[in-house]
């Protein structure tokens, strides 16, 4: 038997509480209207933004690849390409990755 009137007590404690908090939010909506607005705002905003980015489009097509030109043209495209390459080679990865190709061409070929 005290088990259905602490159910009783505890439901009415929870309704107590959900009527004292809409009192609550009624009372700061009627002393700021602004902060009110700008509250429901923010909310619409984020769920037009979550179903904005849940939307499906369809990805764009692939734009053809453009083959480079074989060579420099002239000392101007040489020089750009250099300086390309030095740029790379500062890389410490790259610099690793070239050192080890070049161990394994001497390598191979003093096995032969």
């Amino acid at each position: 038997m005290q088990d259905a009137s602490a159910d009783d007590s505890t439901f009415q404690l929870v309704l107590d509480q959900l009527e004292e908090l809409v009192v609550t939010i009624v009372e700061e909506i009627r002393q700021r209207p602004g902060v009110a607005v700008a509250l429901v705002a923010g909310v619409l905003g984020a769920l037009v933004g979550s179903r904005l980015a849940m939307r499906r489009r369809r990805p764009a097509p692939a734009k053809p690849v453009r083959m480079a030109r074989r060579g420099a043209r002239n000392v101007g495209d040489a020089a750009d390409l250099l300086g390309t390459g030095m740029h790379v080679l500062q890389n410490p990865i790259v610099r690793g990755l070239i050192f080890a190709a070049i161990a394994r061409q001497f390598r191979g070929r003093s096995s032969n």
